[in-house]
């Protein structure tokens, strides 16, 4: 799991890491047990970490991850210049990813669990921010939001996801338009 720190971090080395460690695994734990809308291969694979710079606050219950950002678990990936989780005893609550590679755009895709007829869908989302909440896998995407789900596109200022109802409401914002995109049904 590939961390730098940054300098400004005063804390002992040893100290520090297991910390570090012992989040990390708090965070693939807390992670992989509350998506349910997730592979269920994906909740048994490593999650991995990378960025530029890491910011640990145990006492305040956040972290920060920046610069080029990508966390993958399984099939699940996020990619942002920033990503703050925010956690407590009980594990991670959100993570908020903003900005990204992505025309200036965070972005975040996972692969569903196959359906009745065995196929899978990629889910895909882009925006300004992204902000997932973990336990009741709520999605929330702000600003040129952007989502593709089951084929079907959704595009706004803000789209917002219930991933358990298989629910997706959208608002164009300031006077702006929806635009939708619905698939044909194959049947």
């Amino acid at each position: 799991m590939p961390i730098h720190l940054q300098p400004a971090l005063n804390t002992s080395g040893k100290n520090l890491w297991q910390k570090i460690s012992t989040f990390a695994l708090t965070f693939a734990v807390c992670l992989s047990s509350s998506l349910s809308w997730a592979l269920d291969s994906d909740r048994q694979q490593p999650l991995e970490i990378a960025a530029d710079q890491a910011e640990l606050n145990e006492g305040e219950g956040f972290s920060i991850y920046s610069g080029n950002v990508i966390i993958t678990q399984g099939t699940m990936k996020i990619e942002a210049s920033q990503v703050k989780v925010t956690f407590n005893d009980q594990g991670i609550n959100t993570m908020l990813a903003t900005d990204g590679h992505h025309d200036g755009l965070a972005y975040m895709s996972q692969q569903s669990e196959p359906s009745a007829t065995g196929k899978s869908e990629l889910m895909e989302a882009w925006g300004e921010r992204i902000d997932f909440q973990i336990n009741t896998e709520y999605l929330t995407v702000l600003g040129r939001a952007k989502l593709i789900q089951q084929g079907n596109q959704f595009s706004g200022h803000q789209i917002l996801f219930d991933m358990p109802k298989d629910s997706v409401k959208a608002s164009g914002g300031q006077g702006k338009r929806v635009n939708m995109t619905f698939l044909p049904n194959p049947n």
